[in-house]
């Protein structure tokens, strides 16, 4: 059958078509699949430059963080250690254990010919330290094993030598465990002695050995270098190095992606251009356009989102929107980000906890220690009282002895009630009890003061099962913080809400509020920017607090000012009894907005602290009141000036 013999003209038309318009449709097609394939590698070359970028900068904050512990831990050593070696390894003992729950595990005294005197672990580095302060990324070996150690060095006087602390923290699988989140990306780690490199964990066979000429590329610069054709199994890799005490490569990050991760994307597009050269040249190259812009998009978004988590924003997430690996590495990505958040605030909580733990160790030990001179002292100066004959002036300095004396014994005893809180003893009772209590008690002082007190009860006779002198002492507190704070003529403002589920107090004031850099610490214990007091007022709020199940934080009130508002699990309800609503004229318009916790919320719901101990109200001392403006530096004035 001939070209013009009996065959159908659609058919002929169709053969025409594919005849002349194949050739040009596979060149189409492989020039667009060139271009997305290569717009796709470079993005996500990008992509793993960015990671490695992101690894090498939290590895040189580890050695900042090194160099300043180390330098604070100098200054604290040479003051209590002697001028011996073991003098400073007896100063340097107590602190192991912080240093050690913080992550830096590797602590040494060396000399000026760089022999170790004294290693917290086997730690054998590769170079002989140096006499110097600098911080790096130091290589050696850690029980016959090759090891990375970010740290740093800083120089001790002892007598007539000199002596250097090293502190590091050994970098191990867990150190980045959370970007195994994405499941395509490959990161390892190789010491560097050389020419020659050092696998440190087998995590697996993507990455293979680096060569002399990796090595070489990487030592030349400091950045990123990546690589097209890596060696091992990996798809697209980059690797970033790391540099010793003498600027000279000392160990190199490696980040890749293998193609049986679902970065393939090539061939899937190669399919699609083939399904779209039945439609035309034109659909074609419409559809290769709209499916490049498809990958790059979440890539570049995936790229933007390295970088902001790189500055420390764990709270970046990218669309997952894209082909199903590209969802899916989206996905991964934003599961790795929320990882670092979470785990970024449970190390905080826990480092928290630890140091709570430590301190309130260390407390017990120093009071019991303490406590002992104390008395000593105290009888002495009894004994000299009655038994000598003193002038007006040896009175006098006695007088300051013994009220030193307890003055720092009445310290003591907060300290410890702090270290160990007294267990609730719970009853149930109306939250209005000790609200009403505390106005009665505060009357005087408020009147005293010129202050109104103004009492909103929306808690409908909402019940709490819970210690009466506990939460009546905390709530004692936050209203003589708010007293002091807004100064003659203000107002502090006590407003009771429930829920189903919980009653909650706000303790209100048209003061200059708290600063916002200084809620996310406020009820920490210790805290404090005032020469005076301990730090241990609000973090005792927040201990009293917990200790009942519920949550205390720091908010901002309508209008200026600060307000401090506890939350309790709500009991029973009794039969309503109504009380007074307020103590001098009723204030308008007292109600909180900004009920977020945005920069004040930790991880467990408890921000921060400001002290409380040591007002005086209508005569009567309360032994553990002082200002929230005790601790917190607060802008003083009102109006315009404010």
């Amino acid at each position: 059958m001939s070209w013009r013999g009996p065959w159908p003209v659609r058919l002929r038309l169709i053969l025409a078509f594919l005849f002349v318009g194949v050739p040009p449709m596979l060149g189409a097609a492989y020039l667009a699949s060139r271009l997305i394939s290569g717009s796709f590698e470079r993005n996500v070359g990008q992509w793993l430059t960015e990671t490695a970028r992101f690894v090498v900068v939290e590895i040189m904050d580890r050695e900042d963080d090194a160099a300043q512990i180390a330098t604070t831990l100098t200054g604290a050593v040479s003051q209590t250690a002697n001028e011996t070696v073991e003098g400073l390894k007896a100063a340097l003992k107590p602190h192991e254990p912080i240093l050690a729950a913080d992550g830096f595990d590797v602590l040494m005294i060396y000399d000026a010919s760089g022999a170790i005197l004294y290693s917290t672990l086997p730690f054998a580095p590769t170079k002989k330290l140096r006499p110097a302060a600098t911080r790096a990324t130091f290589g050696g070996t850690l029980d016959g094993k090759p090891v990375l150690v970010a740290g740093a060095t800083v120089k001790l006087s002892v007598g007539a030598g000199s002596l250097f602390l090293f502190l590091g923290d050994a970098l191990d699988t867990a150190t980045f465990s959370s970007l195994k989140a994405v499941p395509s990306l490959q990161l390892d780690f190789f010491a560097v002695r050389g020419n020659e490199a050092f696998k440190l964990y087998e995590s697996s066979n993507l990455a293979a050995m680096p060569t002399p000429a990796i090595l070489q590329q990487v030592a030349s610069t400091d950045d990123p270098v990546a690589l097209e054709n890596p060696p091992g199994d990996a798809f697209l890799a980059a690797v970033a190095g790391l540099k010793d005490q003498d600027g000279e490569l000392s160990g190199i990050v490696f980040c890749g992606v293998g193609s049986e991760d679902g970065l393939d994307g090539q061939d899937q597009q190669l399919h699609l251009l083939w399904a779209v050269f039945l439609f035309g040249a034109l659909i074609f190259v419409l559809a290769g356009a709209f499916v490049s812009a498809r990958f790059v998009k979440p890539l570049r978004a995936l790229s933007q989102g390295v970088r902001s988590v790189a500055s420390g924003d764990f709270s970046q997430r990218v669309p997952e929107a894209g082909d199903k690996e590209t969802v899916e590495l989206a996905a991964r990505f934003n599961a790795m980000a929320a990882e670092l958040e979470a785990a970024r605030g449970r190390e905080s909580e826990l480092r928290r906890k630890e140091r709570l733990s430590t301190l309130g160790e260390a407390a017990m030990v120093i009071a019991h220690e303490v406590r002992n001179p104390l008395g000593i002292i105290k009888t002495s100066s009894d004994l000299v009282r009655s038994r000598a004959k003193l002038g007006p002036k040896e009175e006098q300095l006695l007088d300051y002895v013994t009220e030193e004396v307890h003055r720092i014994d009445n310290l003591l005893t907060e300290v410890l009630d702090f270290a160990h809180p007294k267990e609730p003893r719970r009853s149930v009772f109306a939250m209005r009890e000790p609200v009403d209590r505390i106005q009665g008690f505060l009357a005087p002082e408020m009147a005293r003061k010129g202050l109104l007190l103004a009492i909103e009860d929306h808690a409908d006779g909402a019940r709490v099962s819970a210690d009466r002198d506990q939460i009546y002492e905390a709530l004692l507190n936050l209203v003589i913080n708010a007293m002091d704070v807004v100064g003659r003529g203000g107002r502090v403002v006590v407003r009771m809400a429930a829920t189903p589920g919980s009653v909650s107090v706000d303790v209100a004031d048209n003061g200059p509020g708290v600063k916002p850099e200084l809620r996310a610490r406020i009820f920490n214990p210790f805290f404090t920017t005032k020469a005076k007091g301990t730090g241990l007022g609000l973090a005792k709020v927040a201990t009293v607090v917990e200790a009942h199940q519920g949550r205390v934080e720091c908010l901002e009130e309508q209008g200026g000012g600060a307000c401090f508002r506890v939350t309790l699990p709500r009991a029973g309800d009794a039969p309503r009894t109504a009380g007074p609503e307020a103590t001098g004229p009723k204030i308008a318009g007292a109600k909180t907005v900004g009920a977020k916790t945005a920069e004040g919320k930790t991880a467990e719901g408890k921000t921060a602290e400001a002290e409380t101990a040591g007002a005086k109200t209508a005569g009567v001392r309360t032994t553990d009141s002082k200002t929230a403006g005790e601790d917190a530096d607060i802008p003083q004035g009102e109006g315009a000036q404010l």
